[in-house]
């Protein structure tokens, strides 16, 4: 590698496990989470799950697998080599969680899969484990994740790099994650066996042929749904799949599905010749009961840009995130609220890689408590200390058509790990009550999000937004 950008992902290290964690680490300060949060999904028994969860084994009934679970790490019917073992052990994973028992037993038979479940379920995990399992000494790429940003990615490659801290000391495991574009000698390759990346930068490197793909053995897509669905990440995921061996195993993992997604990985599964497998989570179990959803009705944009503003002045919350639709609407809000005294910081796809981390970093850090964003924050980060989520604007697709995927996604930031959280969602007009009563219509609840009265006080909402 020649005049590579350093960075926890490139960095050179020995292979010791202080080492190891000083890198996942530093890290995870790129990806902006404190060092005391990386390992917070998995000090939680079971990771809190809701004793209503159901997971839903959609694999043939006569299949031997159908319905197949573990109740232990050490189960020895997947034979988790014991650097591995030693990780989880050292990241407080007591028992696995149902996603995890369900989904497991299929990646060790090499599955292809599906897997749904909500926020907070211990998905990641499962994919991690399955990456880790199959890697071995050999310098070469042999695990590949894609997913749709890259806070995900340095938060994918901090869990791997934590979980999978003894195999890196004893069995000479690298993991690589792909965050800016680098610069390589002709003729150069990586020598990384576990890979994360966006597919811009991911393909970038395949196209470059720096990083060959003839000997990876597993190919992850977490956010599947997002993948596809849109345009340019869609394309790219197929090329890279493409590119991989034909007889590639492939987990698709993602809080939510639709069928374009569920007949692509079909369609991906028919030609690796893998039998495939498909778990989910009951429509009416997915969202995390914890989570207290709510509506205000407010009188036009201009007095809902002042209730917001009234609300942050009252709300005592650990963290919280405003969810708007465009980036023009995150310059705009910001700037009004900061105008206003209120210390707000933003983020939005336009700016620019090492201001992102940086602002991800601070409102992690509990620099700012409260952080105002689009989508690009829907999916996957995981802030412990947020209680509350504004939905400034609710979700729509182009078109103006509703997005229950993304609210289901943005609600998700809040109540991590079955944790208690609140989520407002504040209506200016008739076209955003339809669509909110669209979103529950979809999720087949009627009175999930409960309206707050139009004369609830500024002082009232301390109360109904305390997350309890």
């Amino acid at each position: 590698m020649a005049e590579a950008a350093e960075s926890a992902s490139t960095a050179e290290y020995n292979a010791t496990p202080s080492a190891v964690d000083d890198l996942a680490d530093q890290l995870a300060v790129e990806a902006g989470a404190p060092q005391d949060d990386v390992d917070e999904s998995a000090e939680l028994t079971g990771l809190r799950e809701q004793d209503t969860d159901v997971v839903i084994d959609k694999t043939d009934k006569a299949d031997p697998l159908y319905a197949r679970t573990i109740s232990s790490f050490e189960d020895e019917r997947l034979d988790l080599p014991a650097p591995l073992l030693k990780g989880l052990n050292e990241m407080r994973f007591v028992r696995p969680s149902k996603i995890q028992a369900a989904s497991l037993p299929k990646i060790w038979a090499g599955r292809n899969l599906l897997a749904q479940s909500h926020n907070g379920t211990g998905k990641t995990a499962c994919f991690v484990l399955g990456m880790l399992k199959v890697v071995s000494e050999e310098k070469t790429p042999q695990a590949l994740c894609i997913c749709p940003t890259r806070e995900l990615a340095q938060q994918i490659a901090t869990e791997v790099l934590k979980m999978g801290k003894y195999m890196v000391q004893e069995a000479g495991v690298r993991v690589k994650c792909i965050l800016r574009e680098e610069r390589y000698e002709k003729g150069a390759q990586m020598e990384e066996q576990v890979i994360i990346g966006t597919p811009g930068k991911v393909w970038t490197l395949i196209n470059m042929r720096v990083m060959a793909t003839a000997k990876i053995r597993i190919f992850v897509l977490d956010e599947a749904d997002e993948m596809l669905a849109l345009g340019s990440l869609g394309d790219q995921s197929k090329r890279i799949r493409q590119k991989l061996p034909k007889n590639v195993q492939t987990l698709f993992f993602s809080a939510t599905w639709t069928e374009t997604v569920i007949k692509f990985a079909k369609q991906l599964s028919a030609v690796s010749g893998h039998d495939w497998s498909q778990i989910e989570v009951q429509r009416d179990h997915i969202f995390n009961d914890q989570v207290k959803q709510m509506y205000y009705r407010c009188q036009g944009m201009r007095d809902k840009e002042t209730r917001l503003a009234e609300i942050l002045n009252v709300v005592t919350v650990g963290q919280c995130i405003v969810f708007v639709h465009t980036r023009e609407a995150v310059d705009k809000l910001a700037a009004l609220l900061i105008s206003n005294g209120h210390a707000v910081s933003s983020l939005h796809g336009r700016m620019e890689s090492t201001s992102r981390d940086k602002v991800l970093h601070d409102f992690r850090a509990s620099t700012t408590r409260f952080l105002i964003t689009t989508n690009v924050l829907s999916r996957g980060i995981d802030v412990p200390a947020v209680t509350l989520v504004i939905q400034f604007d609710m979700p729509v697709k182009k078109g103006g058509h509703y997005d229950p995927e993304t609210y289901l996604h943005r609600v998700g930031r809040t109540g991590r790990f079955g944790r208690p959280g609140a989520a407002l969602n504040m209506i200016h007009d008739d076209t955003e009550l339809r669509i909110l009563k669209q979103i529950e219509t979809y999720y087949s609840r009627e009175g999930l999000i409960v309206e707050i009265p139009a004369d609830t006080g500024p002082e009232d909402f301390e109360t109904l937004l305390k997350a309890t």
